[in-house]
């Protein structure tokens, strides 16, 4: 009888044993809180922050930008950092352009896009982002070639901050135009690192 209350005993114990062992337990003895859903905060998205020029935003969302102006003196486009928001299904090619067409916040700058312009579309290609604008682009434009450069560098300067592009194709109204008014613009412009300030 004493030996069946000594086997009883003893497996009562290695219960309990075995029940604390299965138990989260902390290193320093402390049971581990369990997660919380309702304060915990949302996990860091460390994925690339450059959009890809061709998709449209999936949700609205906040995003940087860096567009370029031209300074004072037209020798060189100068860039202004924006936080804008990008509403659901509009491509960021746009919202780039429209902060280009509000011009400057900054004392010193100068704006650089012809009033009456208007955004008709943009298409990458490879590194190239066609950017298809309104006929306003060029007759609107006060002229001299020293404000031309200005525009146009301030232009590419801007969406070449755009991941994978690297030269921009301007059209006006759809079509190629050899010349905007003095310069050449029939073909693909390359990002000029001597025309930004530093």
């Amino acid at each position: 009888m004493k030996n069946n209350l000594g086997f009883i005993a003893l497996l009562v114990a290695l219960s309990l044993i075995l029940s604390a062992c299965s138990l989260p337990w902390g290193t320093g003895g402390e049971k581990l809180k369990e997660p919380s859903d309702k304060n915990s905060p949302p996990p860091v998205d460390d994925t690339d922050t450059h959009l890809d020029p061709n998709e449209g935003i999936d949700e609205e969302q906040e995003i940087a930008i860096m567009v370029y102006f031209s300074d004072a003196q037209a020798d060189k486009v100068a860039p202004e950092h924006r936080n804008v928001r990008v509403p659901k299904g509009k491509k960021i090619e746009e919202i780039i352009f429209e902060e280009l067409k509000k011009g400057p916040s900054i004392n010193g700058l100068d704006p650089v896009i012809p009033e009456g312009t208007r955004f008709l579309s943009a298409d990458k290609e490879g590194d190239v982002l066609t950017l298809n604008l309104s006929r306003e682009f060029i007759d609107n434009h006060i002229g001299g070639s020293m404000a031309e450069m200005m525009t146009l560098n301030s232009i590419v300067a801007s969406y070449t901050e755009l991941s994978g592009i690297n030269f921009v194709q301007f059209l006006i109204e759809g079509e190629v135009q050899e010349v905007f008014i003095h310069s050449v613009l029939d073909v693909p412009i390359q990002r000029d690192e001597g025309s930004i300030k530093k």
